[in-house]
Formats: structure tokens, C-alpha cells, sequence
């Protein structure tokens, strides 16, 4: 009721060519929003080392931490949301340690790689960004929060 008083204070002293206007200004922006400008990403890190990964950057947009890989689990949870406008994307991560290797004398360490940033489908929101002992990062976008590559005990 209060939204009707005021948008008839707002629009009736106008005339009827300028709130024609102002709707048909609203409906493009909204539809210019919804078909052309960049969708946002949200950002899976799944962590494949034997050491936590402290932070994990994909092209300065911040995409959290994950354990260690306990044989069975490597994923941190969603961090939205961020727009990706380039075809590849600096990926850069600080590999961390557990106490026991830092007892061994390893230390944290920075790593980064640049890779391409696969095709898109309508529908993906999620990018998973793996990350591998031997600093292979793999990317790939999927609707859901389920990884496409299977993890195995030992690998």
C-alpha cells in the first residue's frame, strides 16, 4: 500500500511519455543484464596435495583454503561470486604444512601457474579449480557443487 502512494507521488506528476520511458529503460537494463553481461562465478578448490593449501587466488579473486588430501576428501566449500572475463587466468596458491612436516623441516611454500579457463555452458555456475602434487591445475565448470574427477586413495 505504501509502495503504490508512493510510486503514484513519484509518477503522476510525469508525463505520460517520461514514465513510459523510465519503464522501457528498466525492462532493457534488465534484460541487457540477463543476456549479455558477464555472469558470476562461484569457485570450488579442491586440493589433491599432501599438504593444506593455505590460500588459493584465481586472478585476484580469492578463493579460499583446503586441508590436506586425506585420501578421500579434497574440496573446500563455495566462495561466491566473481565475474571471470578472460580466456586464461593466473592460478596462485600457498602450499601450507601440517605440523608434523614442519617437525620434518618443510616449509610453506608459494606456487602459481597460468592455464585456460574451459568453455562455459548456460546453466554452469561452479568453477572447480584442482589442484595436484606435481602443480597440474585442472578447471572445469559444472552446475553443481559435484566434482567430475574422482578421487582415489593413493592418487
Amino acid at each position: 500500500m505504501i509502495g503504490r502512494w508512493l510510486m503514484n507521488k513519484i509518477l503522476d506528476p510525469l508525463p505520460v511519455w517520461l514514465q513510459v520511458s523510465l519503464v522501457l529503460v528498466c525492462i532493457g537494463f534488465i534484460v541487457w543484464d540477463h543476456s549479455f553481461a558477464t555472469k558470476d562465478a562461484a569457485f570450488i578448490l579442491h586440493n589433491h596435495t599432501e599438504r593444506p593449501i593455505s590460500e588459493a587466488i584465481v586472478d585476484d579473486v580469492w578463493i579460499g583454503n583446503a586441508a590436506a588430501f586425506n585420501g578421500y576428501a579434497t574440496g573446500s566449500g563455495v566462495i561466491c561470486c566473481a565475474a571471470l572475463k578472460e580466456e586464461r587466468v593466473e592460478v596462485q596458491w600457498r602450499l601450507s604444512v601440517t605440523q608434523n612436516q614442519y617437525d620434518s623441516g618443510v616449509r610453506g611454500e608459494n606456487r602459481g601457474k597460468e592455464i585456460s579457463v574451459p568453455e562455459r555452458a548456460g546453466d554452469d555456475l561452479y568453477l572447480h579449480v584442482h589442484i595436484y602434487p606435481d602443480n597440474t591445475v585442472r578447471l572445469f565448470w559444472s552446475e553443481t557443487m559435484q566434482s567430475r574427477f574422482q578421487v582415489v586413495k593413493g592418487r
